[in-house]
């Protein structure tokens, strides 16, 4: 019965075309992160920056609208607590969208990639589930998206410092600082999830 509550969730959340737009995302990384590093007028590795602040924040959009179901009503009706369920579904996201980016990233993963390609992932997803409950799962990408974008296109390339709090998704991931802000973004976002799940349609239940 779980296995088939399991499946049923998975649908009508839209768990296959999650699932179909990671396959893209990760070949985006990894076609990506190849042809940077293999240009002789970059850095090598460290070229890796635009694949490791956009893909794990591509991937986290994706997860933004399976975050609430077309009945909210009805899914809360199923034998478990709705917070184990909302627990379960952010954490394979993560997972989902975190492993095969960081397989992507294994050459040189110290250097922009698997380790960076993780942190990313943790911070954008923890954006947005915050962002679900405040602005319900369809607006759930803007903050994420406004923020790495405007970090990816204005922060100056510096290391550590201030810019290790507020640049975090551009940072090396030597920078303790930068896991230190994703990881608190992903406890408080999926926290206030857990608790009071994403904001409902239209602002009725």
């Amino acid at each position: 019965m779980t296995g088939r509550l399991l499946l049923l969730h998975l649908r009508a959340r839209g768990g296959p075309a999650f699932a179909a737009g990671l396959v893209v995302v990760t070949a985006l990384a990894w076609a990506g992160g190849s042809w940077l590093i293999s240009r002789p007028y970059f850095d090598g590795p460290a070229a890796r920056i635009p694949v490791v602040a956009l893909t794990p924040l591509l991937g986290a959009l994706l997860l933004a609208p399976t975050l609430a179901g077309a009945g909210d009503e009805l899914e809360r009706g199923t034998p478990a607590p709705w917070r184990h369920w909302r627990a379960g579904h952010v954490l394979a996201g993560v997972a989902a969208i975190g492993l095969p980016l960081a397989l992507t990233g294994l050459h040189a993963p110290e250097v922009f990639g698997a380790y960076a390609l993780l942190r990313n992932t943790l911070g954008c997803v923890g954006l947005v589930a915050g962002a679900a409950v405040l602005l319900g799962a369809r607006l759930a990408w803007v903050p994420a998206f406004g923020y790495v974008c405007a970090v990816y296109g204005g922060a100056p390339r510096q290391v550590g410092g201030a810019a290790g709090i507020w640049a975090w998704p551009v940072q090396p991931s030597g920078v303790e600082t930068s896991w230190a802000v994703a990881g608190a973004l992903f406890v408080a976002g999926t926290t206030s999830y857990l608790w009071y799940g994403a904001r409902p349609r239209f602002g009725c239940d």
